[in-house]
């Protein structure tokens, strides 16, 4: 299969090579798929790519705030497989806007740099600016498998049209997947693959969102405008991406946090009123360190410590949301005393002097799970979730005085099944104005329960693909896109799980 960019002067060219082999989609001229067009914004990171002199261009899709995914191919002007660094030309990529004609929303940005995939048709754009009113695509994280339906999307050609403007799509069922991630495509109805319609994004739905699973790569053309004479056939071809989520975040971003000498005691909550969660941890001097949160879902590599080093050693748990109801995010630790302390958060990243937030109480050391919750949705105050030694789940409310009411709690789960799950976190997963609950139960799933409007919760089913097991989680808006995350960890690694604002999140997560 030709791997090169057609200009409009070789089209006859291209299509005399098609009559051997499925050919390279991209724009000659710069131009969709033959289907319809996309209008409800399900796909608004989907890009149009115009490379130099408007003669050529391709599709992609946003994976990063700064970073566009398309066809490798899309990118060299020759046969030659494209190189990593500076492009060599004017690239010009539109994202957000399902009609080019139309100025509304989205935005216009040159790239600057492209990073070539070491073994797949694949490569990166860095964008001069980055992109801040459309979300990114989520990857699938799973493979595609036979029979399943993908939609694809792109500004290539139509059937009546070479330059339409327009954000078309189609639907695909997935024949093949071989071992080289190549991924054979056979349509649906009348939808068909064209020039310009290269690196464009095939995704899969789940739970109601499109999921990133490939980039097109090639097609027979039957059905698009200007196709070889006689040429009906319109499968097509594509490359996995779903499972390129390490080299895209590897690529996308800067170093992290070493995290080698860090306990445990880590939370995540958004100390400094950025937008994004940060995070706390106790290292393993006993100093409490905060790295602060960055746009692409990581943490600056260089925390602040704070208070007074080495006083953190003692302490058994720590958990973190706004306690004392100002608006501003607190730690509140269990220290060996057994009492509760409230590190009460200044808004900057830095916390005031500690008050009690509960006396000395025995109990609390007999909690398995202990974390923040909001058992009212209405209460300015952030209270506590625990799973009590028979395994029953308690939640409990901050009072008006400050502390938190252990004889008040209401139990919110019907049984004792919480004792056979090994750590829980909690938050508004769904957006209904209500915390829910996620949780590695000991089969290593990762199981959500949704909050309900009586108070307690309701099975919610899984929350993510993949095992679970041994990892702790805290969670967190990490990316700043108003959904929470899951940051995961065992040992020295730690992973991000992108939320998908419905309950659900990444099954495999990229490194930090």
């Amino acid at each position: 299969m030709p791997s090169h960019r057609s200009r409009h002067p070789r089209v006859a060219a291209v299509a005399a090579a098609a009559a051997a082999t499925a050919v390279v989609l991209t724009a000659t001229p710069a131009s969709s798929l033959t289907g319809a067009p996309v209008t409800d914004g399900s796909r608004a990171f989907a890009a149009s790519i115009v490379f130099g002199d408007h003669l050529k261009g391709c599709s992609g899709v946003l994976v990063d705030k700064s970073y566009v995914l398309t066809a490798a191919s899309c990118v060299s002007a020759t046969k030659d497989r494209p190189v990593s660094g500076k492009l060599q030309e004017k690239t010009t990529v539109t994202v957000g806007r399902a009609d080019l004609n139309n100025a509304a929303g989205g935005a216009v940005v040159e790239a600057t740099d492209v990073v070539v995939h070491p073994e797949r048709n694949v490569a990166l754009l860095k964008l001069g600016v980055p992109v801040a009113n459309v979300a990114p695509a989520v990857l699938a994280g799973q493979a595609p498998a036979a029979g399943q339906a993908l939609l694809s999307a792109g500004f290539g050609r139509t059937k009546t049209s070479w330059v339409p403007g327009l954000l078309n799509s189609g639907q695909f069922s997935v024949t093949a997947t071989t071992a080289d991630a190549v991924v054979d495509l056979e349509p649906a109805g009348d939808s068909a693959i064209c020039q310009g319609d290269a690196g464009g994004p095939l995704t899969r739905e789940n739970a109601g969102q499109q999921e990133l699973v490939a980039l097109a790569t090639g097609s027979w053309l039957g059905s698009c405008l200007g196709a070889p004479e006689g040429e009906s056939r319109r499968g097509a071809r594509a490359v996995r991406v779903d499972d390129l989520g390490q080299w895209i975040k590897s690529n996308v971003t800067v170093p992290g946090p070493d995290t080698s000498n860090l306990t445990e005691h880590r939370v995540l909550a958004d100390f400094n009123g950025d937008g994004k969660a940060d995070l706390a941890a106790v290292d393993k001097n006993g100093t409490l360190q905060v790295y602060r949160g960055r746009a692409e879902g990581t943490f600056e590599p260089t925390p602040t410590a704070v208070g007074t080093p080495g006083v953190w050693k003692t302490v058994q748990r720590v958990f973190a949301g706004d306690f004392n109801g100002d608006g501003k995010r607190d730690i509140a630790a269990v220290w060996e005393s057994d009492r509760i302390l409230l590190h009460a958060g200044k808004g900057d990243g830095t916390f005031a002097t500690t008050v009690t937030l509960s006396p000395q109480n025995a109990t609390w050391a007999k909690l398995k799970h202990l974390t923040r919750y909001k058992l009212d949705p209405a209460s300015p105050k952030d209270g506590v979730l625990a799973t009590r030694p028979n395994g029953e789940l308690y939640a409990y409310k901050v009072g008006s005085n400050g502390q938190l009411d252990f004889t008040g709690g209401k139990k919110i789960w019907p049984d004792a099944s919480f004792q056979n799950v090994i750590i829980l976190g909690t938050g508004d997963f769904n957006g209904d104005g209500r915390d829910d609950v996620v949780g590695v139960w000991e089969n290593g799933a990762l199981v959500r329960w949704t909050g309900n409007a009586n108070g307690t919760l309701d099975s919610g089913g899984l929350a993510a693909a993949g095992t679970w097991t041994d990892l702790k989680i805290v969670t967190g808006d990490v990316d700043g896109d108003g959904k929470l995350d899951i940051v995961s960890w065992k040992d020295n690694k730690m992973s991000f799980h992108r939320g998908r604002g419905n309950g659900t999140f990444e099954g495999v997560g990229v490194q930090l």
